[in-house]
């Protein structure tokens, strides 16, 4: 290919791809956005004045919203556990999701560390670090011995990292 072509189908390539990236990040901004929602109407209890004789947080979510109760849990967890982290954190949900579990009792910093480390992973990678985070390595699915690490450092003020 010419030099040409290949600087257009380049151009193209990276237009397409910031739609993914803003995708991803509309998609945090919903379920952040979800998330606020559920709480606010669970803890003002608001979800009864919609029809009355709503007998519990459960059905009104199950028969109004039409989504599971695990499901509106688990959005409000994204909102409380993380809402103000996720906005400048490019993470896939489905990897927040995974980690959710593991956050709870972790610092804003570990939880932006933790994020962070999904991001850089794949699925399957992500997994694994779960598995070894939970003392599973044995049921790990990578093969590698980690024998060259690499050490990184980061400025809790500017949180770039130095090498």
């Amino acid at each position: 290919m010419k030099k040409k072509e290949l600087e257009v189908i380049g151009n193209r390539f990276w237009e397409i791809m910031g739609w993914w990236q803003e995708g991803i990040k509309l998609s945090r901004t919903g379920y952040i956005m979800m998330g606020k929602s559920l709480y606010y109407f669970k803890k003002e209890k608001l979800w009864r004045k919609e029809i009355e004789h709503m007998p519990t947080f459960k059905y009104w979510v199950e028969n109004s919203l039409h989504i599971s109760i695990a499901q509106a849990l688990r959005l409000i967890q994204i909102y409380t556990e993380l809402g103000n982290l996720l906005e400048n954190t490019p993470v896939e949900i489905s990897k927040v999701t995974l980690l959710l579990p593991y956050l709870h009792d972790k610092t804003d910093d570990e939880k932006k560390e933790l994020l962070t480390m999904a991001n850089e992973c794949t699925l399957n990678q992500l997994k694994d670090n779960i598995k070894e985070m939970q003392g599973d390595k044995d049921k790990c699915t990578d093969i590698c011995e980690h024998r060259e690490v690499e050490i990184f450092t980061r400025c809790k003020l500017c949180k770039k990292w130095i090498f």
